[in-house]
């Protein structure tokens, strides 16, 4: 068995960014035919980037356990924050687009597909980007699609909620906007590397080597927990004190202990 998931594991490593490409190059095909009508594009999106979820789920062995009712839009929703696999689970169950760090917009490739998907970026080295942000979350709320936020501003290994960035709940605090939460957990089966290491993405790991330990896992479950209810403060402090309260309340760790050093971010 052990034999089978090395040889299976590079196969998924070629076939994750080859799905993703796919399910990119199907949805910049109606991108553009939408454009050209002027008509909006956030149905189709959320549609590719369903499909895309989907099938990252099934590629990974992902068994998906979720509790509550994922919101509809328009919404504002909170989470933890992971790995780069939140993005692809999160889209499977919820019409959205995300706020991401100004970094991946650099990236090549991946940059100009998530600028075409809508995502919204931040520069977390500058504090006078966080009003155009919250301009741009403001604008991006509408009937078809919600904002995802992870407002502890960096992924982690999954021992607690990190402390959230207030700045980024300005709009919904100003607003008086009802912020939904969630949370996401993930875990191995005995056998198979942990969760904290092999799924959770932080530290210094590239994506690559993590991707081959990520796809050695026969089988990785996915708790999906919405809060039953919403939050709202028109004082964004005390609006990121509650929503981190109610995170944490549903939370369930991903391990208790880790054998590496783990320092969040400042800020």
């Amino acid at each position: 068995m052990r034999i089978l998931l090395f040889v299976t594991a590079p196969i998924k490593v070629f076939l994750f960014p080859l799905i993703t490409l796919i399910c990119y190059l199907l949805y910049l095909v109606g991108y553009l035919f939408i454009k050209v009508f002027r008509m909006r594009y956030e149905y189709w999106r959320n549609k590719c980037m369903a499909l895309w979820g989907r099938m990252v789920i099934k590629l990974f062995s992902m068994e998906i356990r979720l509790e509550g009712t994922p919101p509809k839009p328009p919404f504002f929703i909170v989470s933890n924050h992971l790995s780069y696999l939140d993005i692809p689970i999160y889209s499977a169950f919820i019409d959205t687009t995300f706020v991401a760090k100004a970094e991946i917009k650099k990236w090549p490739v991946v940059g100009f597909m998530a600028t075409t998907l809508g995502i919204i970026f931040i520069d977390r080295t500058k504090r006078t980007d966080v009003k155009r942000v919250n301009n741009l979350i403001a604008s991006n709320l509408n009937d078809q699609q919600g904002v995802t936020l992870f407002p502890e501003g960096t992924t982690s290994p999954g021992l607690e909620i990190l402390r959230f960035r207030p700045s980024l709940l300005e709009h919904a605090a100003v607003s008086n906007i009802d912020v939904s939460y969630s949370t996401l957990r993930y875990e191995t089966l005995e056998k198979d590397q942990p969760a904290y290491k092999s799924v959770c993405w932080w530290g210094n790991k590239s994506m690559l080597k993590h991707l081959f330990q990520l796809s050695k896992n026969r089988k990785v479950l996915v708790d999906i927990r919405f809060g039953a209810e919403t939050v709202n403060h028109t004082d964004r402090k005390i609006l990121a004190m509650e929503l981190h309260k109610k995170v944490t309340s549903i939370f369930e760790p991903v391990t208790h202990q880790i054998e590496e050093d783990f320092v969040p971010l400042k800020f």
